[in-house]
């Protein structure tokens, strides 16, 4: 059961009711699934790594296509 002033923190945080439930819930959060700040970090590194690739694949993509692109047609009808 949950009391105002039940704890103490060390930083001078006041023990209220809302507060310590705050408390639990991220404890038994990360007591859930203790893992996530891994696959979190994991996912921001695919992340940066796939958007590289992108930039890569659209610069190459523009540097072989533009003078494909940028040609001029010139037909020479003689009839």
């Amino acid at each position: 059961m949950l009391a105002d002033e039940g704890t103490e923190y060390d930083d001078g945080t006041v023990a209220t009711e809302a507060q310590q439930a705050k408390d639990v819930t991220a404890f038994l959060s990360w007591a859930a699934e203790p893992e996530h700040d891994d696959r979190k970090l994991m996912g921001v590194k695919w992340i940066f790594v796939l958007s590289l690739v992108f930039l890569t694949a659209a610069y190459y993509k523009r540097w072989k296509w533009a003078p494909i692109k940028s040609r001029r047609v010139v037909v020479d009808a003689l009839n």
